[in-house]
């Protein structure tokens, strides 16, 4: 009975593995005999995290789950299958080892159906052979929110307002379309490109149940939750980064400010970037201002690199590893580097990622 259990088991998971919902045939004759590649949307905040799909690999497809993208090999006649439960937006992308830089085409929904993709040039620019409905829609919705979208800019620091408007607008389609997934995902796009900011929490309730029961509205709830918690204004959480070190309220009761800096040494413009945050530190170290660094390294011959860069660099200040991954789980850091500016009751004065001379800024404010 045992045997016949674990068989049914496992053919039961290998009909739910080779299930199919969507079919995309892609024609991409300039990158013949090259790859391109099927992924989440760009941004911060590790949003790839938010999809839920399954392509299927062949000899011409591998898939990486973990990342939620495909990568093709592109001969004459090339069609991916896959599963998906909901509409999720994709970018076409291509990496050009000789000019080392990445193209990445406009939005596309992958939904369930079949659909071809012309892809007509170098830059990614992409005709489809029939308009699925929540393609239609992204580009309605999208038409609404043209001029909301002009005033932002990916990746920099963009006023709070601009970016409450857009919301506002968006408010206001949700409340009349709570199924739209496409306006789900604008958020998630927005978050990804501009930052936290509370009024992603205000709209989140607006969607109905069936917006709020898949996957990826859940862990993005998640996310907004940790991010608002942990956001200006909220307070820094208990850390326990490894087996001796901890940061908590009493690391700050007997400074005016503390300055957190988040690192790796993957992190280029972290190492780069170190020598203006010491002079930071020669500036500030007599008033009151405590410095301490935490190193998202784990491994002893990374750990040991860290604490070579420190030397050279002359910091003087407290380093730590964050060996229980403390930053990524409470403070939903996904990325670095990262500086955060506490008050000596712990709450979050400023959050910002790289951005020294805001920093700076914030500081001469509140010492102020």
């Amino acid at each position: 009975m045992k045997r016949i259990s674990q068989f049914l088991l496992l053919l039961s998971f290998s009909i739910a593995y080779s299930q199919t919902n969507f079919k995309m045939d892609i024609s991409a004759p300039m990158f013949e005999k090259d790859s391109i590649s099927i992924a989440p949307l760009m941004g911060m905040g590790d949003i790839h995290m938010l999809y839920n799909l399954t392509i299927h690999p062949d000899e011409n497809v591998r898939f990486m789950k973990s990342f939620s993208a495909a990568f093709i090999k592109i001969h004459d006649q090339n069609t991916i299958t896959g599963y998906i439960e909901y509409p999720q937006p994709i970018l076409f992308s291509y990496f050009n080892a000789i000019e080392n830089g990445a193209y990445g085409s406009d939005v596309f929904f992958i939904e369930k159906g079949d659909y071809t993709i012309k892809i007509n040039d170098k830059n990614l620019d992409f005709t489809s052979g029939s308009e699925t409905p929540t393609n239609a829609e992204y580009k309605k919705l999208k038409k609404q929110l043209e001029l909301a979208d002009k005033k932002l800019k990916p990746f920099e620091d963009n006023d709070a307002g601009d970016i409450e408007y857009k919301q506002k607008l968006l408010r206001n389609y949700i409340i009349k379309n709570p199924n739209s997934y496409v306006a789900f995902w604008e958020i998630v796009s927005d978050f990804s490109k501009y930052g936290f900011n509370r009024s992603y929490i205000e709209n989140m309730p607006l969607f109905s149940k069936k917006i709020k029961g898949i996957f990826g509205y859940k862990e993005f709830d998640k996310v907004l939750k940790l991010e608002n918690s942990t956001g200006v204004g909220g307070n820094f959480p208990d850390l326990k980064l490894n087996s001796s070190d901890k940061i908590n309220t009493s690391n700050f009761s007997d400074y005016k400010l503390t300055l957190i800096d988040y690192w790796a040494t993957t992190c280029k413009p972290c190492i780069k970037d170190l020598p203006k945050l010491v002079n930071l530190y020669e500036t500030y170290k007599g008033k009151g201002i405590q410095f301490i660094s935490v190193a998202d390294d784990t491994v002893k011959e990374r750990m040991d690199r860290a604490n070579k860069i420190l030397s050279e660099n002359k910091v003087t200040w407290k380093n730590y590893f964050d060996l229980n991954k403390e930053f990524i789980t409470k403070l939903h850091a996904t990325g670095y580097p990262l500086q955060i500016l506490v008050d000596q009751n712990g709450k979050i004065i400023a959050r910002k990622f790289g951005e020294l001379d805001q920093i700076t800024t914030e500081i001469e404010k509140y010492i102020q």
